[in-house]
């Protein structure tokens, strides 16, 4: 092939249909954090995220940032796809089709208004049917665009900044069962949170960043609160499983080195963080990859190394700009990032000042979960909890201790005599209550399974005397020590209530 071969130059314009295929792997969750993204970009530090229902089934979306919103040049930049501006290098913008497969992954229509200091508020919209033949787009009123900026000051405190709107929606519940909208919805409103939570964590936890979410039916939405997501760190542990851990380990390829921060998780700990999303932490293994504090992916171990049960303390962070797009290759949906044969090569020879190799990390891992069973199985089985006990809390005891199947223990209120607080029911396999004090540590009442602390306390001091077949000399002396001291205990805190 030789210069010579060329006679002419032509320029083949994309084919509209393409927009067919915009946002197939993104789910809700991804698509709401690419917007989240936008937001961040226009230097906006307050998001608010409505989910908008029409008789419990979700009907619209809307996300309202206080960004430096667009002028209408800036907006028709925004709606062109693939229309790629200078990105700075702490912004989280990178192909330029993010807003709009985000956005047609859900729905097939797209309203964006936005409002810019010194420019008139404008609005646009694109139909995923028309934009699909001609990327043709629809420019709205100033009239329109004012009664947005309105809203959005009554959403997030401040006119200027962008309102993207989802309608049209696709992606929904679609049954004939009210029950089960209602149930898909609050899984959706749930999901959302968490992944928000965690994708966005070090900003929400830094107070750079506030996300708030509503769901609500679309005609009270604008009389409504929403509630503030919460930050989810993966690497939220009081103490490391190891003490050797965290440790960094480097990669190393024609001169470019990248550190992972190889993370070992206490084991049997069950709290957010590590359980992420209500799913245990064993999915949650891997690699941890930020980009200016944006997590790009949430575990996985991208076929560098095997998921299992043996390795679910293991975490790594990898947080370096410079490694996405020499090691490491981002999607259009940032969720997940592949890597490069060059990173994985490196990462088979990556070694720590200390010597230790990512394999010796993986090892480290792999005991101190073993460790950690071991300990767990030289606990004694104990008597199930069962009447009284929440069942988060049964769970944990079920997930702490073995337990003994052919019987179960009971915690219940009922009226004792003034003074005393808790009446051992062997027979029965009852530890009751004195409901005359039920209002210091259950003040809604009513529950069966209030007061927890306070049940979980009684079960670990009290759950051996009903293990037995009878009850011994030394049983009934330490029962009647526990309602001596129990008894005074709760007179004296009855006291300090001023009661």
């Amino acid at each position: 092939m030789t210069a010579s071969d060329v006679v002419q130059t032509i320029r083949l314009e994309p084919d509209a249909g393409l927009v067919k295929s915009l946002g197939a792997h993104h789910t809700l969750d991804s698509a709401i954090a690419d917007l989240v993204d936008n937001c961040l970009d226009a230097e906006g530090t307050k998001v608010a995220v409505r989910l908008l229902t029409d008789s419990d089934r979700l009907v619209q979306v809307e996300v309202f940032d206080n960004g430096n919103g667009m002028d209408a040049v800036a907006a028709d930049q925004a709606m062109t796809l693939g229309h790629q501006r200078e990105y700075g290098e702490n912004e989280l913008g990178h192909f330029g089709i993010g807003m709009k497969a985000a956005s047609f992954g859900h729905a097939d229509v797209l309203t964006v208004w936005s409002s810019r200091y010194g420019a008139s508020p404008v609005g646009r919209r694109i139909r995923r049917a028309d934009f699909s033949k001609d990327f043709s787009c629809e420019l709205l009123s100033e009239n329109a665009a004012s009664q947005a900026e309105a809203q959005r000051k009554r959403v997030t405190g401040a006119g200027r900044g962008t309102t993207v709107v989802w309608s049209e929606l696709r992606s929904a519940f679609r049954g004939a069962s009210t029950e089960e909208a209602r149930t898909w919805m609050a899984h959706a409103e749930r999901s959302l949170r968490s992944h928000l939570g965690v994708t966005f964590h070090r900003l929400i936890a830094k107070g750079l960043l506030d996300i708030e979410i509503l769901v609500d039916e679309m005609e009270y939405a604008d009389e409504a609160i929403g509630a503030p997501v919460k930050a989810i760190d993966p690497f939220g542990y009081a103490k490391s499983g190891h003490p050797d851990y965290p440790k960094s380990v480097i990669a190393e390829s024609d001169g470019q080195r990248i550190a992972l921060q190889c993370h070992i998780w206490p084991p049997k700990v069950d709290i957010p963080g590590f359980r992420i999303s209500g799913k245990s932490g064993e999915r949650y293994q891997g690699f941890y990859i930020y980009r200016n504090d944006r997590l790009l992916q949430v575990g996985g171990w991208s076929e560098v190394a095997n998921s299992s049960a043996q390795r679910q303390l293991a975490r790594v962070v990898l947080d370096d700009e410079t490694a996405i797009g020499s090691f490491l290759t981002m999607n259009p949906e940032k969720a997940g990032l592949r890597f490069e044969p060059i990173f994985r090569d490196a990462l088979a020879h990556a070694t720590a000042t200390d010597g230790t190799t990512f394999d010796d990390y993986l090892k480290a891992a792999e005991a101190c979960y073993a460790e950690g069973n071991r300990r767990i199985s030289r606990r004694q089985p104990v008597i199930t909890p069962e009447k009284g006990f929440a069942p988060k809390l049964r769970r944990s005891i079920g997930t702490e201790l073995p337990l003994l199947r052919s019987d179960s223990l009971n915690l219940q209120w009922k009226r004792l005599p003034e003074g005393e607080f808790i009446d051992v029911d062997f027979g029965n396999s009852t530890l009751w209550l004195n409901s005359r004090y039920r209002y210091l540590f259950a003040p809604e009442r009513g529950s069966l399974n209030d007061a927890p602390v306070v049940k979980a306390l009684l079960f670990l001091l009290t759950h051996k005397v009903f293990e037995g077949v009878h009850l011994g000399p030394k049983d009934k002396d330490n029962i009647a020590l526990w309602r001596s001291i129990l008894g005074a205990a709760v007179q004296a805190e009855e006291d300090m209530r001023g009661e």
